[in-house]
């Protein structure tokens, strides 16, 4: 044995080891990422495990969370002395996690969020009006009545409607009126916030049997009302019987706007031609036109009865391709300069893009990922094919740059106050912030000359990532205090949190179903929005594979976290008098 070996055997094994470096163990708990993908991990199948046909899903890395951070405090007080992160999450992930879940599903719901706010605007607003007034004052009547601190009772008000930029907002207006009383808030917020996210969790689950409806019905209803608001397009032939349309151009067919319908082939004397603006109509002439439902009903009129006549070029010289757009050269050129029939001999006869459907037109401005119908010749297709696609491993690629550029966005958007009464500001938050802006991205698809576009792969992972990151620090920072809140405060505290929840989840419910008498798929994505519920959107787009749940929850979503935000901060400048 050497000499350093024999002082250290003779110092004893502390003195070989200092007390200052953990052994193993110790410093697996002071990783911050062995523990969040440990909490995610088993959360994820505790999430997973089925109980009556209810699972908690994204929920159980919440409350796997919520226990780790309560048994923090049963660790060695040595470990914690020189380790005081040990078990905890920097707030920076937390926040990091709640960006890349809320961002992606702004970017999905932006292409329909204009059309569905036209539609069921009014109705957004009335639901988050009823459900969260009916929500506050609750929270008003039982502070007074059980004696519940002022800040305290907007923290309760923020979890038990799980909203964290609202307890963001209370906090602040706290640090003003109440300065001792800040981490108050914090602890209501913690007590609410797990009841509040489980309730809406597994109610979700159970809609179909609570209302008795089996899901294959709710999504057959939820598609009739998608093609309702965004009907589908479809080819009918027309024999040419008007007089008035013989002897026109395609062209000044549709310079006269009777109708919205593009048209594709022309069949004459047996012989079939692709649809050209200077090509001449001649009675008896077989056009086929293509158009939503309702401009059917007008080109009877306009041309002649429809015929079912087979269209097909047995010369195999028209064709007709779906072509995807994926070479960068035509993104964001306008459909019109592209030229097709002029430079290729094509017509574009629909457009398919974020699973809409629409009639093309000249100033249509081209996106990556936009599939677009083409007829005519088949070396003209390939021409075509060629100019704006053959590209397609493109679309497997995340544009980063305005990607990042739109969260950082959000975060300066977040960031801008918004007046309140008294003198006193709130904000959105990074969360608010970064959806209103991907709301608007995902609606116009660029910044400046940049182009967004996202895969859907990409989109699901960041969610799905975000989500549950955001969950597992929320829970492990509410899982330390939770205890000893509760023992102060007293079980009161656990029962408001739980009547005002139920209050505003039962509120939104009644309005949605009973009064507006809403589709269930687009109930529980609603539900999910009104509530500003991650998980809650988790558990309605577990129901089915259908976008109603999303865009439910991101026409509800903005308006709810607005309202949030300016109630909880009245709260306690309401029991401040």
């Amino acid at each position: 044995m050497g000499q350093a070996a024999r002082e250290a055997s003779q110092l004893g094994p502390r003195a070989a080891a200092p007390s200052h470096m953990p052994g193993l163990p110790a410093q697996l708990l002071t990783s911050p990422l062995f523990a969040l993908f440990t909490i995610i991990g088993v959360g994820a199948w505790a999430g997973s495990l089925r109980f009556g046909g209810v699972s908690l899903g994204a929920s159980g890395v919440l409350f796997v969370a919520l226990l780790v951070g309560h048994c923090r405090q049963y660790l060695p007080s040595e470990w914690l002395a020189t380790q005081p992160d040990m078990l905890t999450l920097p707030r920076v992930l937390t926040d990091l996690g709640l960006l890349l879940f809320v961002y992606p599903v702004g970017l999905q719901a932006g292409p329909q969020f204009l059309s569905m706010y036209r539609r069921r605007g009014k109705a957004y607003f009335s639901v988050a009006a009823v459900s969260i007034g009916a929500a506050s004052l609750t929270t008003l009547g039982l502070a007074m009545a059980l004696h519940i601190r002022p800040t305290l009772a907007g923290g309760v008000f923020t979890g038990a409607l799980t909203c964290t930029p609202a307890l963001a907002a209370v906090r602040d207006i706290a640090g003003s009126l109440f300065p001792a009383d800040v981490g108050q808030a914090s602890v209501g917020y913690g007590i609410a916030y797990p009841f509040s996210t489980l309730t809406v969790v597994l109610l979700v689950q159970l809609l179909p049997s609570l209302l008795r409806t089996p899901v294959a019905q709710a999504v057959a209803q939820a598609r009739y009302d998608a093609e309702t608001l965004s009907p589908s397009l479809h080819a009918v032939a027309y024999r040419v019987t008007n007089p008035n349309v013989a002897g026109r151009t395609v062209a000044q067919l549709q310079e006269a706007k009777l109708v919205d319908a593009s048209y594709s082939r022309l069949k004459r004397e047996g012989t079939v031609v692709p649809v050209t603006p200077g090509l001449t109509i001649q009675l008896r002439d077989i056009l086929m036109a293509v158009a939503v439902d309702t401009e059917h009903a007008k080109l009877e009129a306009v041309l002649g009865a429809h015929v079912d006549e087979p269209m097909d070029d047995p010369t195999g010289i028209v064709t007709a391709e779906d072509i995807v757009v994926s070479r960068p050269a035509a993104f964001g050129k306008r459909l019109g300069d592209l030229d097709p029939a002029g430079a290729y001999g094509v017509v574009v006869t629909r457009v398919r893009r974020e699973g809409l459907e629409f009639t093309p037109e000249a100033g249509l401005e081209i996106e990556p990922g936009d599939t677009l119908r083409v007829v005519g010749a088949r070396s003209g297709v390939a021409a075509f094919q060629e100019a704006v696609g053959q590209e397609e491993r493109r679309l497997d690629e995340t544009s980063l740059v305005p990607f990042v550029l739109g969260i950082a966005l959000g975060a300066v958007v977040g960031m801008l106050p918004l007046p309140m009464p008294g003198g006193l500001q709130t904000r959105l938050g990074a969360g608010g912030g970064a959806f209103i802006v991907a709301l608007a991205l995902g609606h116009f698809g660029h910044i400046g000359k940049w182009r967004v576009y996202v895969p859907t792969a990409a989109k699901l992972l960041a969610r799905e990532l975000g989500l549950v990151i955001f969950l597992a620090g929320a829970g492990l920072e509410a899982g330390q205090h939770f205890a000893s809140v509760v023992r102060e405060a007293g079980p009161q505290i656990i029962l408001a949190g739980a009547v005002v929840t139920l209050v505003g989840v039962g509120t939104a419910l009644f309005m949605m179903l009973r009064v507006l008498k809403w589709n269930l798929l687009t109930a529980a994505g609603a539900l999910g929005g009104v509530m500003t519920s991650s998980p809650g959107l988790s558990a309605a787009t577990a129901l089915a594979d259908t976008d109603s749940q999303a865009v439910a929850f991101a026409g509800m979503y903005p308006v709810a976290i607005i309202a949030k935000i300016v109630v909880a901060q009245l709260i306690p400048m309401i029991l401040r008098q």
